[in-house]
């Protein structure tokens, strides 16, 4: 849902996906259907701000398949929802029985967090409603609870 700031900027408020587990691209479009519509339905609303997790597999599944990315735009657009911010901090197995700590994993120690970083943003700038400028990704800190080394600083900051 979209607000308008005191300063006259606009606000969006989005629907975080990542309460509902989804691995893959058609595990995405069923969120879509499943939650995000009905809550902007139930909500009164004719546009709904999410905020879409991607997981590692779906996210790769989307940057090698441009067709595929252009229809999760128009299904978006047909649902009445609009991409204003992607979450980029559990690469995998969000919804496992156990998750903990894996959440943390791979850290930006690995290479794999930042390739998936930037293939978020390159898929961001496709997803986000053609009205707005910018939009945000969500991801971890550097790492977490762990031990983590002047070295390992070193290769997260890159």
């Amino acid at each position: 849902m979209r607000f308008r700031h005191p300063d006259g900027s606009i606000v969006h408020l989005a629907y975080c996906t990542n309460v509902h587990p989804a691995e893959s691209l058609d595990g995405v479009r069923a969120q879509l259907r499943d939650y995000c519509e009905p809550v902007r339905r139930r909500l009164g609303r004719d546009r709904l701000g999410i905020g879409l997790w991607l997981a590692r597999d779906a996210a790769r599944a989307l940057i090698s398949d441009p067709a595929a990315l252009r229809e999760l735009r128009a299904d978006l657009d047909r649902r009445g929802l609009e991409v204003v911010t992607l979450n980029g901090f559990p690469y995998e197995g969000f919804g496992a029985q156990e998750v903990k700590y894996r959440v943390y994993k791979p850290d930006w120690t690995d290479a794999e967090r930042l390739t998936h970083t930037t293939d978020l943003a390159r898929l961001l700038t496709v997803l986000l409603p053609d009205d707005v400028r910018e939009g945000s990704i969500s991801t971890l800190p550097l790492a977490w609870r762990t031990p983590f080394t002047e070295q390992d600083a070193a290769t997260a900051r890159g």
